[in-house]
């Protein structure tokens, strides 16, 4: 909960239904769809109130998917000494993480191209790489990972599933089962291992 305070009078709000319904109505109808009156409706509070926490319907916004994001399976997974297990780890974290917010992250990235003012939430998305690219450069520093840069080896593991996922959420082409994710990594290791 947080507190504001509406006329000299401090005033509760649940801040995760706010985001909630934030990032809900963002998926449904993009951002020029997406209208504070609406989020206000789902969340049970003013839309004053909004603006007056937030300020601006881009404010909201980056605030509701940055605090989403920040708590996906997605790079929360730490190292270890394990290079094979740390990197099945991530695989995972990202499928999980796909599941629950794919569809945030798609809407994101489609409407950011049309809506330069959504970079800053599409920011969100950087942490959770970064994390992942702590883990290559830590097995880089142990001589188990080839050198070059961490981040880009992070998002060579990464961006076949993104474009898996997006292929078969969309239904753009058939889809064959599951991503075998011992085999995605044995692949990835193939080509960065030493």
């Amino acid at each position: 909960m947080a507190i504001i305070r509406v006329g000299g009078v401090p005033k509760s709000i649940d801040l995760d239904s706010v985001f909630v319904a934030t990032t809900e109505v963002f998926c449904e109808r993009g951002f020029g769809g997406t209208t504070t009156k609406e989020i206000a409706e789902r969340a049970k509070v003013n839309e004053a109130t909004l603006f007056r926490r937030f300020g601006t319907k881009v404010a909201l916004i980056e605030a509701a998917i940055t605090e989403v994001l920040s708590n996906a399976p997605f790079g929360q997974v730490p190292a270890s000494d394990d290079i094979e297990a740390d990197l099945i780890g991530v695989v995972r974290s990202f499928m999980k993480t796909h599941e629950e917010f794919g569809g945030l992250v798609m809407t994101l990235i489609a409407q950011v191209t049309h809506y330069p003012e959504l970079r800053g939430a599409g920011a969100a998305l950087v942490p959770n790489m970064q994390a992942v690219g702590r883990i290559i450069a830590s097995h880089q520093e142990k001589g188990r990972i080839r050198e070059g840069s961490a981040d880009k080896f992070a998002l060579d593991l990464i961006a076949p599933l993104a474009i898996a996922n997006f292929m078969k959420v969309s239904e753009l082409a058939p889809w064959h089962g599951d991503i075998d994710v011992e085999e995605h990594v044995k692949t990835f290791l193939s080509g960065h291992a030493v």
